[in-house]
């Protein structure tokens, strides 16, 4: 069994975990009912803790060098973070390259062919062989949008694989009858999931990429935007791929550029043969790099658009621009990201 395979089959072991924030009349009562979930969703957490670290020890002695280290990184997610620096202070394995990635990521069979199923991404890898792993999932895909994502949490490299696991929220919830939510107000859903992926030297861009999964019947759920006059709605899959670049990589030269002066800059690209989609990413470098959430805003564009109008602060910040092109299969075509201060610069 190959290291990613591993990893897939150990993550369908692991715990979707839902946090709710209840409001209502009843608030007592809600409050009751929330402790009773608290507690029952602690005890189906301990309890696959349990179960995954035996098939651990079932397993160890059948996996080659590699595989072990990726289990032991696994296991690490569930022990204490003490524990945690010292079984990284024992490895000094040769990585996979470090630094700042950014790309996407494609929801699998949501049961909706109607909505868009690509999102953001980034990480910020240490470029240690064995080291932490920060970034973000992001499932903009309107200006308009709540800039909610879902952040990194004791996350890590070792050799050519990362791990870990993935919480946020997203956004306004639009349907109740989920595990744990029966007939309780709620704003938005707080998720847990994890997600494992490796370094893929031998493509072009050298791309960190892999998968993540929501393993408690997200598939085909419908969420919409919580800001108001912001008509959007989209259906997110319980099961979606990522690719992430370094930010030197380019397919399909877009001619990529930022025009214009002060808070007037604008942002502009040609399409490649064959765009469907456009998906548009600014970040703030400084706090990607930092462990904070980097994404400014992510657009989704759709009608063949070749330019986008950036945020501009009040004071010279870093950004990472960075425009890719997908076909009607969600293929992506075109790559292309530029780093500039902001409003400094061109």
């Amino acid at each position: 069994m190959s290291a990613p395979k591993l990893l897939l089959s150990v993550l369908t072991a692991s715990i979707f975990s839902l946090t709710l924030s209840a409001c209502g009349s009843d608030g007592d009562k809600i409050e009751e009912e929330y402790d009773r979930i608290e507690d029952q969703i602690n005890d189906e957490y301990d309890r696959l803790e349990d179960s995954i670290k035996e098939e651990y020890k079932e397993v160890e002695d059948k996996l080659s060098d590699d595989e072990k280290s990726m289990a032991e990184i696994l296991e690490s997610i569930f022990i204490p973070e003490e524990s945690f620096d010292n079984f990284l202070d024992k490895l000094t394995p040769e990585g996979g390259r470090g630094g700042l990635y950014v790309g996407h990521f494609v929801e699998l069979n949501d049961g909706n062919d109607n909505d868009i199923d690509i999102g953001a991404v980034y990480f910020d890898i240490s470029n240690d062989g064995a080291g932490s792993v920060d970034g973000s999932f992001s499932y903009q895909q309107k200006a308009c949008q709540e800039n909610n994502s879902l952040g990194l949490n004791s996350a890590i490299k070792v050799d050519n694989y990362i791990a870990g696991k993935v919480t946020g929220s997203l956004d306004t919830l639009e349907f109740l009858d989920i595990k744990y939510v029966d007939e309780l107000g709620i704003e938005t859903p707080n998720l847990l999931t994890t997600f494992a992926g490796s370094f893929e030297e031998d493509e072009a861009g050298e791309p960190w990429k892999g998968s993540f999964e929501y393993l408690d019947g997200l598939g085909g759920s419908t969420l919409s935007s919580g800001e108001n006059n912001c008509n959007m709605t989209y259906t997110i899959s319980d099961r979606s791929n990522f690719s992430t670049y370094p930010l030197d990589y380019s397919l399909d030269d877009m001619d990529l550029d930022i025009s214009g002066n002060g808070t007037q800059k604008t942002v502009t690209w040609d399409n490649p043969r064959n765009t469907q989609h456009i998906l548009v990413s600014q970040i703030d470098v400084d706090k990607a790099e930092t462990g904070s959430n980097g994404y400014v805003r992510n657009v989704v564009f759709s009608n063949l658009e070749t330019q986008f109008s950036p945020v501009i602060p009040n004071t010279s910040t870093n950004y990472a621009i960075i425009v890719q092109a997908f076909d009607a299969n969600n293929t992506m075509i075109g790559y292309e990201a530029l780093v500039q201060d902001l409003p400094e610069g061109r």
